[in-house]
């Protein structure tokens, strides 16, 4: 377990300008690798994360301070290293949703399975590293089947509409403006859509997801270059793109409040990087909030949770116990004696399903022992002499030798 590394960059330890700047992907450490390396990125609006096993921590955290335009000793101060059982109980509760700004929400599963996705893509997982993603898949399953920390369905999207409902009351008569056709965008405009936004104007830089968000929800599709027109006119701005950077600058937003003559309007930018540059907070009448202003409004929601996030705790702790004990057989000596207690395990039950006794027995037994020994031969020499994580982990797996072999590559 101890050749399994994370550090975390999140909520809980760096403000918003510090996360964005961290984003990274596998291909940034791809120097630094070998055949016998493994590496894992994870970007949300709320963390960036990065595992890795076999590879040096000191040269993992140079890198990624070196990506994101601080020194070794800054990354520090706004990170946690996570090693070992800790470092894959860690990735068990991220893709469960316990580790989450929203406690138990669901979103944060489907973006580890794409950042796995891009990973197999550029080819930095292999043995260890695809069993602990799959076994967190799995976890988060069974922490949403099995516990009923998702019964009401939160997400930072959801919020971010929780939040103008709040300081407007009753939108029903606001005009909203979503900016984004993506995951989180799409989250949002149906929460709106479900409060009884009056008025629902979708803008995105690719007209026709705009047309498809806005077909879906009833509302209103307009090209990007209608941006300027539309914050205009509205009354409420959720913004979520994946621009590397803001498309709202304040530069538009003087221009813009001046057009309004001053009318309040709010923003609430859930990007990561943000869409919205943060000087535009001081602009007369335009209240900005970003991802880290909508923590105390998901504050209310800890202690609705927090039982089911026990019991959620402790399927994680039952997982991390089967994994280590899949880690503790990746050696060729074990794997070796489990082929040969496997043979035994066959050479008597065909005894006495023969429904022989005495010699004839004997004989049958010796028989098909040797025989069998003779069949696994090559692989016990080919293990003996290659006993690498992944011949050891297809062998287990050829020959069944644990009991959840057949979850092994599921997701």
């Amino acid at each position: 377990m101890n050749r399994i590394g994370c550090i975390t960059i999140s909520y809980k330890t760096a403000p918003v300008e510090i996360r964005e700047k961290a984003m990274v992907s596998p291909g940034d450490f791809q120097d630094l690798m070998s055949r016998e390396t493994e590496l894992f990125a994870l970007n949300t609006c709320n963390r960036t994360e990065v595992y890795w096993v076999g590879m040096d921590e000191g040269a993992v955290l140079a890198r990624l301070a070196e990506r994101s335009g601080m020194s070794v000793e800054e990354l520090g101060k706004v990170s946690r290293v996570h090693r070992g059982r800790d470092a894959l109980k860690h990735l068990f509760q991220v893709a469960s949703g316990l580790d989450s700004l929203v406690i138990g929400e669901a979103q944060i599963l489907g973006q580890v399975k794409e950042a796995y996705r891009t990973a197999l893509g550029d080819k930095t997982t292999s043995t260890f590293l695809d069993k602990a993603l799959h076994r967190s898949f799995r976890t988060a399953k069974r922490v949403r089947t099995e516990t009923d920390i998702g019964r009401y369905p939160v997400s930072v999207a959801s919020e971010a509409v929780e939040l103008a409902c709040r300081i407007f009351g009753d939108i029903a008569r606001s005009k909203v403006l979503v900016v984004g056709a993506g995951d989180m965008a799409n989250i949002a405009a149906a929460r709106l859509k479900d409060r009884g936004a009056g008025s629902l104007v979708i803008v995105n830089r690719t007209h026709s997801a705009a047309c498809t968000l806005a077909g879906e929800l009833g509302g209103v599709p307009r090209p990007f270059e209608a941006l300027r027109e539309e914050l205009v006119s509205c009354d409420i701005v959720v913004a979520s793109t994946g621009s590397p950077v803001p498309i709202i600058a304040k530069s538009l937003m003087d221009e813009v409040m001046k057009a309004r003559r001053n009318r309040p309007l709010i923003i609430i930018d859930i990007a990561v990087p943000r869409d919205v540059d943060p000087a535009v907070s001081k602009c007369y009448n335009c209240y900005l909030y970003d991802i880290d202003a909508l923590k105390s409004i998901v504050d209310r929601h800890l202690t609705d949770r927090q039982g089911q996030a026990e019991k959620a705790h402790a399927i994680i702790a039952q997982e991390v116990d089967l994994f280590e004990k899949w880690v503790h057989s990746l050696n060729a000596q074990a794997t070796i004696q489990d082929l040969f207690s496997l043979l035994d395990s066959y050479v008597q039950d065909e005894v006495k399903q023969g429904g022989l006794d005495g010699d004839e027995a004997a004989r049958l037994e010796q028989g098909m022992r040797t025989s069998l020994r003779r069949l696994i031969h090559r692989v016990v020499s080919f293990l003996k002499e290659h006993p690498s994580l992944a011949n050891i982990e297809h062998t287990r797996r050829i020959f069944q030798l644990d009991g959840n072999y057949q979850d092994r590559h599921k997701g």
